[in-house]
């Protein structure tokens, strides 16, 4: 399984480098805050939107503190996805969060 630390993702999200960054976390933490542009699908609906995902993107999955994310990167690359966890989680972003 592919990973990067939290601080290589605000890199790539700050350099405005073609990052698609998918926020696995319940609705209410991705509203609180995220890393700008993700997108939300929660855990548990992942699977079921495999379908709206391009084969020939890469993703990085994050979520409060990597525990999700592994997982949604696991399920990702089970698929045929070409994922990226991301190590820790939106708290420890130290951008500025999207709300």
């Amino acid at each position: 399984m592919k990973q990067i630390h939290i601080d290589e993702l605000k890199s790539l999200v700050e350099n405005k480098d073609d990052v698609n960054v998918i926020d696995v976390r319940p609705k209410e933490y991705y509203d609180a805050g995220h890393v700008p542009g993700a997108v939300h699908i929660p855990l548990s609906t992942l699977e079921d939107n495999l379908d709206k995902l391009d084969k020939d993107q890469t993703y990085h999955v994050i979520c409060h503190d990597g525990v999700f994310s592994e997982k949604g990167t696991k399920i990702l690359d089970d698929n045929g996805f070409d994922a990226v966890n991301i190590e820790q989680g939106t708290p420890e972003y130290a951008g500025e969060l999207e709300k």
